[in-house]
């Protein structure tokens, strides 16, 4: 018997008066043939069932396990050092969600997360109470999906009247030739993951994790050990691939290699 799916775990609010949302939704429609591609992808359900009973942990067995493992003394989850994809169990499958050792993002946000002010920064920005592990699930980057045009006109508005831009780019390539793109903006609706500012040498990274549907959540996950109290923050550059940016928005980061300049957000078709 299949346990019904849990709502995410998350009790975090914006401090701004934004709208909270517990993962990714779609932007309002424009009627555009882009977002009917993309609403259609939204409404997909992701079929890739396994048959396992017990913890889902046997990476030779499960078709989804091996990506994540726990910490030395067994109290935590964390993402293992790998570039594959993750695809984690869903409620379609009969793993049970108690014991299966492939649901983190799954579950929401990490506790002991909170907003403050950043004076590095000049800004909001977010930090754990307590440590986190190398590997530690953050948060996911979670606002409203865009179409390729309409995340264009979005960074254009924000660029034209000086606006924060918040735009993220994921692309995820297969030997080296792009799969696909997943764009989110939180600047609307969105999740305490907006929160988390740029760094060039930063502690945190993305990874794309997909559950119940072929557009993949964006999970933030921990570089190395991060110390309580340490500003939690990753690279605007989207998925890795950091390009020199020599004009543009000033970069506050302070890193010892900060480029001087904030990543500027590349759409490409």
């Amino acid at each position: 018997m299949v346990e019904s799916e849990p709502a995410p775990n998350d009790d975090y609010e914006h401090p701004d008066g934004l709208e909270y949302i517990l993962e990714s939704v779609l932007m309002p429609s424009d009627g555009s043939k882009e977002f009917k591609c993309l609403a259609d992808e939204y409404n997909s359900v992701l079929l890739n069932p396994c048959h396992c009973k017990g913890a889902c942990e046997n990476s030779e067995v499960c078709p989804h396990a091996g990506q994540y493992e726990f910490t030395g003394d067994g109290s935590e989850l964390i993402l293992r050092n790998s570039a594959n994809p993750v695809i984690e169990c869903n409620d379609m499958l009969i793993c049970c969600i108690n014991t299966c050792s492939n649901r983190l993002v799954y579950s929401g946000p990490r506790k002991h997360l909170e907003i403050f002010d950043s004076p590095e920064y000049g800004s909001k920005g977010l930090r754990s109470t307590v440590k986190i592990p190398k590997g530690g699930y953050i948060c996911e980057y979670a606002g409203e999906l865009l179409t390729v045009p309409e995340a264009k006109r979005r960074v254009h508005v924000n660029e034209k009247l000086g606006l924060m831009n918040y735009v993220l780019v994921l692309n995820e390539y297969t030997s080296d030739k792009k799969q696909q793109v997943t764009i989110v903006d939180p600047s609307r609706r969105g999740n305490i993951g907006r929160y988390l500012n740029h760094s060039c040498e930063p502690n945190c990274h993305i990874a794309a994790v997909r559950i119940d549907c072929p557009i993949p959540k964006i999970g933030i996950f921990a570089a190395r050990d991060i110390a309580a109290k340490e500003e939690l923050c990753f690279h605007y550059g989207g998925e890795g691939q950091y390009k020199k940016v020599t004009s543009g928005k000033t970069c506050l980061c302070g890193a010892s290699k900060c480029t001087g300049f904030m990543p500027n957000t590349e759409i490409e078709e």
